[in-house]
């Protein structure tokens, strides 16, 4: 098929360069160019861990004096990974995550606010490149306080905001508080992202606001914003020729028929400074159509929402939390302690979005005040970015299990 020769071409130009990288030069040294998008199926798979064990610069296939910009994942206990750029990786960006925001109907006449972190964080910052390069007006709000969000939204005639699925549901609620119908607010469209949620939230949130939402996929390690709902077909397209799609058994790493849900496996086939080849992300989706014919999307794989994740790594507030990071950072913490159970505790409410997050642990031997569970709380915070409370139970609680045998993540319906 000469759309499959097309993608054969691309993805041996990306092979080739990203043995450049010491990561990649040698995971293919026993891997030459491929002659069917089959053969590429049989390339070894590129992990979190694999891109931690590179961390800084093992993953980088360009002298580090032609890198203009870094960022990085969360890290929440360990060391993050990291995606370098280059001025040809921002341009390249622009060029082709713009297509995205086009789609959501952003041209020269929108405003809009990014109601995101910036900083070491990919999404805010790069999307952002990408609607200014369709002349649009971007508001960086970051995190600040609703109220202010609001009297921003207002003042500037904003149309369009980009948040977190839960946080469109706090915005809802402080205007409710205050008397404000969503309406004042001029919006037309809110692109959700950062978290894993449902289609009947999506459709709450619009309904609450009285807005179009629009789904928008992404990650550091690939790049953000490379999956974005079509505007047209209502489908997840993948961004055509700058990202190769798979789906595997995420055990088997067999790839999965079409329709079947599995594994999603993303290659970038064009980063410049840090190339990524056949990375499993640990979302669970299926892969619909490997060439759209709809009008708003043509050419590009179809793909399904994200349907959940495949590990425990849970998204909140717009972050992966790792229960098992948070275990082994805590253990590490209080040893020589010794600790009778340990149980992360994650808080949900019928909106399928995550409340909470807390520990609760025992002490088997020694004993741990008041003081040092707010410091660890604290060196949580430092390194996870969010507050994690940590409570301390008796040994009762868990039973007769030990931390070893305990279920390691609990799930609270509220």
């Amino acid at each position: 098929m000469q759309d499959d020769a097309h993608m054969i071409l691309i993805l041996n130009s990306a092979i080739e360069h990203a043995r450049k990288s010491p990561m990649y030069r040698n995971n293919l040294q026993d891997f030459g160019p491929i002659a069917s998008l089959e053969e590429f199926a049989q390339f070894p798979l590129t992990t979190k861990n694999d891109l931690r064990d590179s961390y800084p610069y093992a993953n980088l296939a360009v002298d580090s004096k032609e890198v203009i910009e870094v960022h990085t994942t969360s890290g929440t206990t360990g060391k993050p990974t990291v995606s370098f750029l280059t001025k040809k990786d921002i341009e390249l960006t622009k060029k082709y995550i713009s297509k995205a925001w086009r789609n959501f109907g952003i041209n020269e006449e929108s405003k809009v606010q990014f109601i995101m972190s910036y900083g070491l964080f990919s999404g805010a910052a790069l999307n952002t490149y990408a609607i200014q390069d369709l002349g649009a007006l971007v508001i960086p709000s970051g995190i600040q306080p609703t109220e202010k969000q609001v009297e921003i939204i207002k003042d500037f005639g904003v149309d369009t905001i980009v948040a977190t699925p839960s946080y469109y549901l706090w915005l809802y609620d402080y205007l409710k508080k205050n008397d404000i119908d969503p309406s004042e607010l001029g919006l037309k469209v809110g692109i959700a992202a950062g978290e894993v949620y449902s289609d009947e939230l999506k459709q709450r949130i619009g309904d609450l606001l009285k807005i179009r939402v629009y789904d928008h996929y992404g990650l550091c390690e690939v790049n953000t914003g490379i999956i974005y709902e079509c505007s047209v077909c209502g489908n997840m397209a993948v961004i055509k020729d700058y990202i190769y799609a798979e789906v595997v058994h995420p055990e088997t790493n067999d790839p999965m028929p079409l329709g079947e849900y599995g594994e999603l496996v993303l290659t970038a086939t064009m980063k410049e400074a840090s190339p990524i080849l056949r990375y499993k992300t640990g979302d669970s989706v299926a892969i619909l159509n490997r060439s759209s014919t709809c009008e708003g999307c043509f050419g590009s794989t179809l793909v399904t929402r994200v349907k959940g994740r495949l590990d425990d790594t849970v998204f909140y507030k717009g972050l992966l939390i790792s229960p098992h990071e948070i275990r082994d950072f805590i253990v590490l913490k209080i040893h020589p302690l010794t600790i009778g159970g340990i149980k992360v505790q994650i808080s949900t409410g019928e909106d399928d979005i995550i409340h909470e997050i807390r520990v609760v642990i025992s002490i088997s031997s020694g004993k741990v005040g008041d003081d040092f569970i707010s410091s660890l709380e604290h060196s949580l915070y430092t390194q996870s970015k969010v507050h994690i409370k940590i409570e301390l139970v008796d040994q009762s609680y868990f039973g007769d299990q030990t931390a070893a045998k305990s279920k390691l993540v609990e799930y609270v319906t509220r």
